[in-house]
């Protein structure tokens, strides 16, 4: 007889894993072309010239949404192996 346990082990990346890695990768993305590669000034502010746009260093709020979607994304993977091991 073999144990229903072991007949099919849990995936790692489910659904909702996916969907949150995917949703952390797109936030990351955009944090760092709004903020990362843009040279800012000492008064915190890059005007483009071309476009005649002034970009401000407001834009790092991009990040929290990227760290807050990796947070859930990682603790949905240890609850999954959290579970599997016991």
């Amino acid at each position: 007889m073999t144990d229903p346990k072991q007949a099919r082990p849990a995936r790692l990346f489910s659904r909702g894993v996916v969907l949150a890695l995917v949703a952390s990768a797109l936030f990351f993305w955009v944090w760092y072309a709004r903020y990362l590669s843009v040279d800012f000034n000492e008064l915190g502010r890059h005007y483009d010239a071309e476009a005649q746009v002034v970009a401000t260093d407001s834009a790092f709020v991009w990040g929290l949404p990227a760290v807050g979607c990796l947070l859930v994304a990682l603790a949905l993977m240890g609850r999954r192996l959290w579970r599997r091991r016991g």
